[in-house]
């Protein structure tokens, strides 16, 4: 049912001013909490060197690099949409943060620009499920992790709730509207582990957030009965169990948090 992404449209798409920025702020949406639960993961799961030099490819608003610079952490933030970079600026500025992130526009598939030294951590949060050409993204970010680092992404799981609506939807369509574009698709756990492993990473362990939340995508259905039902399953849900650790679990969220470590030390 999963159909590749547009290599052309899609990166236009994500590139143009007043197309991303008018949907996508996961900071103040209604799912807020869901977002904040990745956020946690990441302080209680991974420890991070205070002097770990720290990429976040697709940053977006700056949601990631800005929890890092707040926590005393420089970050190298990238992303394709000058204007997202421009909101994320805005908010480093707003929230004392802006000397310790450097702001570069790139493009995830090419980061050979960045810089000659190699970085401790690399971040591509909310971003596999929008890359028409996931591989090669991987291969790039491999080219500039060091041999020790920690690469942590998220992905959509076509094993969820989530990404099963959401592929009926995308079906639904291609079926009845074939000239539209899709801009986003889901992989399951067997298709990121194989994509990881062919670029030489190996999934180290990861988290699952939200099995029971259906619309973790904030421009669906908003306003309507439907969200508001669906927001209240999916509160209750967070409050219980803000983020799931056994896999057979995890692989179910509606957002999967991987950590993946180079392939030639993963066993180290």
């Amino acid at each position: 049912m999963v159909d590749e992404l547009d290599p052309k449209g899609v990166p236009e798409y994500f590139s143009h001013r007043g197309t991303v920025e008018r949907w996508w702020d996961p900071d103040t949406g209604p799912l807020r909490f869901h977002y904040e639960a990745e956020l946690s993961i990441l302080d209680e799961r991974l420890e991070i060197d205070s002097h770990a030099r720290i990429l976040d490819v697709g940053t977006g608003r700056g949601r990631f690099a800005l929890h890092l610079a707040e926590r005393g952490r420089r970050v190298t933030a990238v992303d394709i949409n000058p204007e997202m970079l421009e909101v994320a600026k805005e908010a480093a500025e707003k929230r004392g943060v802006a000397g310790r992130i450097d702001f570069h526009e790139a493009r995830a598939e090419d980061l050979s620009a960045l810089s000659e030294e190699p970085f401790d951590l690399v971040f591509c949060m909310e971003l596999f499920d929008h890359l028409p050409d996931l591989r090669a993204a991987l291969t790039s970010i491999g080219g500039v992790l060091a041999a020790k680092g920690y690469f942590v992404f998220t992905y959509v799981p076509s094993e969820s709730l989530y990404g099963r609506i959401g592929n009926i939807y995308r079906w639904l369509r291609r079926r009845f509207r074939p000239q539209s574009m899709m801009i986003s698709r889901t992989y399951s756990l067997a298709e990121v582990e194989a994509l990881l492993a062919a670029s030489g990473f190996a999934l180290e362990r990861h988290y699952g957030v939200g099995i029971l939340c259906i619309n973790a995508q904030t421009r669906l259905f908003r306003g309507s009965l439907l969200e508001r039902a669906a927001l209240a399953v999916a509160r209750w849900e967070a409050r219980r169990w803000p983020y799931y650790e056994r896999p057979g679990l995890a692989r179910r969220g509606a957002h999967v948090v991987g950590i993946a470590r180079p392939l030639a030390r993963s066993g180290s």
